[in-house]
C-alpha cells in the first residue's frame, strides 16, 4: 500500500468514526420510526376497524345520510371551525372522516357513522399515532429545524456507508482472505473485533439497499428537495401542477345560471404562489355543501382508489379538490370541480407528469414500502433493521476499544488533502447540499483551531527566547 493510500485510509477512518458517533443515534431513531411507518396501511386499517366496531346496529337496507348533511351537522356542532377535508368511506366501511380546523389552526378528525350519523370517535389530527411517527421520522417533532437535522444526518449516513465500504474492501486481511468480506468473523477473536466484523459485514451486504433508501427519501428534504424543484423548473420537467398548490378558479354565476364550456372554466393566477400561504377555506356559510354529494356521486370520483379526500375551495372562487391518496404514487389522481356548477375542471393522472417526476414519485413509493406490495415492506423493514444493527454494532465496538475514561479518536492527518479527494468532497457537497454545508463548517472550525494553535506556539517560542 502506498503512502498516499495509507494517508487516505487514515483520514477516512477518522472522519468515519467521528461522524459515526454523531450520526448513529439519529440513524437508529430514523430506522425504527421508518420501519413503523412502512406498515401505515395495516395500522390505519386496524385503527379504522376498531372505530367501526362502535357503529350501532342498523336495519338492513337503511339509507345512508349524504356527506353534505354529515358536514353540516359537524359544522353546526363546531360553529368556530371550518371544513379542512372530507375522507370518503371505503366500500364496506361504515365510517367517513371529517377533518375540521379551528381559528387557531388546530385540526381535529371526526369519524362519523355514514348510516346513522353517530359520532364514533374524535382525535386531534397531529396526535394520531402514524402522524406522530411521521413527524418524528421527518422532523424530530421540531418543525423545519428538525427537518434540516434529519437531512444532514441522512446525508452523512450515506457518506458513512460509502466510506465504510471503501475501508472494508481495502483492508489488507480481507483482500488476502475474501471470505472475511462477506462472513462475520466471531470466533477466536477479541470482542471488539467480533463486533466490528459484524458491523462491517452487515454494512457490506446492505450498502445498496441503504443508499437507495436514503436517496429515495431526498425529495422530501428541505435543501435537496427545494433545489430539485428549481432544477425541474429550469429544465422544464414540471408536470401539470395544481395538485397541492391549487390556483384554479370557479366560474362565478351571474344573475342567471350560464352554461360555460370546460375550456374556460378555470384560469391560473398570474402569481402562482398567490394562495400558497392560505389555509382558510371559503366562507362556510356561503359555500353550497350540496355540491359535495354531486361530486361524491360523479363517475370520475367513484372510479378513484381509496382513500379519497375532498378539500373545500379556497377563498376568491376556488375549486373543490378531490385527491385519491393510495400509498402507490402511480395510482394517485387529483380532480378539481367548479364550486358552483360541480363541473369537472381538471383531472390529473400519473401519466400527466414528466417522466423524471414519475421516476422520483416511484422512488417515494419504494421508500414508503408501497412500490411492490408486501415484499417492498419486508425489504424496507430488513434495511431499517440493518441500519439499526450496523449503528449499534459500530458504537459498541468503539466503546470496547476506547481507553477507559477517554474518547478513542484516531490522530488527525496533518498532510494536505489530495486534489482527487478535494474533487470528491466537492461532488458530494453538491449532490448532498446539507453535507456540503457541514463540510464548510468543519473545515472552518479546523482551520480556526489550527490558526489558534499556531499563534499559541509562536507566543510560547517568543517567550522562551526572551
Amino acid at each position: 500500500m502506498t503512502d498516499r493510500s495509507l494517508l487516505l485510509k487514515q483520514r477516512l477512518w477518522r472522519w468515519h468514526l467521528l461522524a459515526g458517533l454523531v450520526v448513529c443515534p439519529f440513524a437508529i431513531l430514523l430506522s425504527i420510526t421508518g420501519a413503523i411507518h412502512l406498515f401505515k396501511p395495516q395500522i390505519d386499517n386496524y385503527e379504522e376497524a376498531t372505530i367501526n366496531s362502535f357503529s350501532p346496529v342498523i336495519e338492513q337496507g337503511s339509507a345512508r345520510v349524504s356527506p353534505s348533511d354529515h358536514v353540516k351537522s359537524m359544522l353546526a356542532a363546531n360553529p368556530e371551525a371550518s371544513l379542512k377535508r372530507l375522507i370518503l368511506d371505503k366500500p364496506g366501511d361504515r365510517s367517513l372522516e371529517i377533518e375540521l380546523q379551528n381559528a387557531q389552526g388546530e385540526r381535529t378528525i371526526h369519524w362519523i357513522d355514514s348510516v346513522s350519523g353517530q359520532l364514533l370517535a374524535s382525535k386531534n389530527s397531529d396526535q394520531r399515532l402514524m402522524q406522530r411517527v411521521k413527524k418524528l421520522h421527518s422532523e424530530l417533532l421540531l418543525g423545519n429545524m428538525g427537518s434540516y437535522i434529519v437531512e444532514l444526518m441522512a446525508s452523512w449516513l450515506a457518506i458513512l456507508v460509502l466510506s465504510g465500504l471503501y475501508l472494508w474492501l481495502s483492508k489488507s486481511s480481507n483482500r488476502q482472505q475474501p471470505a472475511k468480506l462477506v462472513v462475520p468473523q466471531v470466533n477466536k477473536m477479541e470482542p471488539d473485533k467480533q463486533w466490528r466484523s459484524l458491523h462491517a459485514v452487515l454494512g457490506f451486504w446492505f450498502t445498496v439497499p441503504i443508499i437507495v433508501l436514503l436517496l429515495s427519501g431526498l425529495p422530501w428534504t428541505q435543501l435537496w428537495g427545494s433545489g430539485f424543484d428549481k432544477v425541474k423548473a429550469l429544465a422544464g420537467w414540471q408536470g401539470p401542477g395544481q395538485e397541492w398548490f391549487v390556483t384554479l378558479k370557479s366560474e362565478k354565476p351571474q344573475a342567471e345560471p350560464v352554461q360555460v364550456s370546460e375550456s374556460n372554466l378555470w384560469e391560473i393566477d398570474s402569481d402562482p404562489h398567490a394562495h400558497h400561504g392560505s389555509t382558510a377555506a371559503a366562507d362556510m356559510d356561503a359555500l353550497d355543501l350540496s355540491i359535495l354529494d354531486i361530486i361524491r356521486d360523479s363517475p370520475e370520483v367513484a372510479a378513484l382508489i381509496h382513500p379519497v379526500q375532498i378539500a373545500p375551495p379556497k377563498p376568491n372562487n376556488g375549486v373543490w379538490t378531490v385527491r385519491s391518496m393510495p400509498a402507490q404514487r402511480s395510482e394517485r389522481e387529483t380532480i378539481h370541480f367548479d364550486q358552483y356548477s360541480a363541473q369537472l375542471i381538471k383531472h390529473i393522472r400519473f401519466k400527466d407528469h414528466h417522466p423524471v417526476e414519475q421516476f422520483v414519485s416511484q422512488g417515494v413509493s419504494l421508500h414508503e414500502g408501497a412500490l411492490f406490495g408486501w415484499l417492498n415492506q419486508l425489504l424496507g423493514a430488513l434495511t431499517a433493521l440493518a441500519i439499526t444493527g450496523i449503528s449499534v454494532f459500530g458504537l459498541y465496538a468503539w466503546w470496547l476499544r476506547k481507553p477507559q475514561g477517554k474518547p478513542r479518536v484516531p490522530a488527525r492527518v496533518e498532510t494536505p488533502v489530495s486534489k482527487k479527494l478535494v474533487v470528491g468532497i466537492v461532488l458530494l457537497g453538491i449532490m448532498l447540499p446539507a453535507a456540503g454545508i457541514s463540510f464548510i463548517v468543519i473545515y472552518s472550525v479546523e482551520w480556526l483551531g489550527t490558526s489558534v494553535s499556531l499563534q499559541r506556539l509562536a507566543r510560547s517560542e517568543t517567550q522562551s527566547i526572551n
